[in-house]
């Protein structure tokens, strides 16, 4: 496989991580590759992913979902070929598709298990964010327990920020 269809494969892998979460791919590619900031994408990623078992979000597939998912997609693919060194025009073009085929294709495959095989949507979305976050470690070649301690260190990061606030409230940390 040549660099560039490898880079473009890895492109397309990280809008379509966005089709699933919004702010997925780029998380994944900030961390892999070290951008400054990157513990705020991995905040970001991570919230999208408690928020969406609490049901606060409306449905991927509905415009007000869709098009933040194709336009991080958009973005994701033409920054991560951007980093490689390449200019592809098209990028973006082929990363928002992706990202929107995505959002509209996985929710669909989780109402269809769900009334075929009845596991819970709550299992299905735990599920569906085990197998993004294994994929993104495959694509951008970072081990699961890097990501994990990546995750880890955000949490403490928060927890050791709101710690003041809590505590001038009077509620236990």
């Amino acid at each position: 496989m040549r660099s560039n269809d490898r880079s473009f494969e890895r492109a397309m892998a990280l809008a379509a991580l966005s089709g699933l979460k919004i702010a997925l791919g780029p998380a994944m590619l900030a961390n892999a590759r070290g951008w400054p900031g990157r513990e705020n994408w991995l905040m970001v990623a991570m919230g999208e992913m408690f928020l969406d078992k609490l049901g606060v979000f409306p449905p991927r597939y509905r415009p007000s979902l869709l098009i933040p998912h194709s336009l991080m997609g958009a973005w994701v693919a033409h920054e991560s070929l951007r980093e490689d060194g390449e200019d592809d025009p098209w990028a973006a073009v082929a990363g928002g598709l992706v990202a929107a085929s995505v959002a509209v294709a996985a929710p669909v495959a989780r109402m269809t298990i769900h009334k075929l095989i009845g596991v819970p949507d709550s299992i299905l979305g735990l599920a569906e964010d085990y197998l993004a976050l294994s994929y993104a470690s495959d694509v951008m070649e970072v081990p699961m327990d890097q990501l994990t301690s990546a995750a880890r260190e955000v949490v403490d990061d928060v927890r050791r920020r709101a710690r003041p606030t809590f505590e001038s409230m009077g509620l236990p940390v």
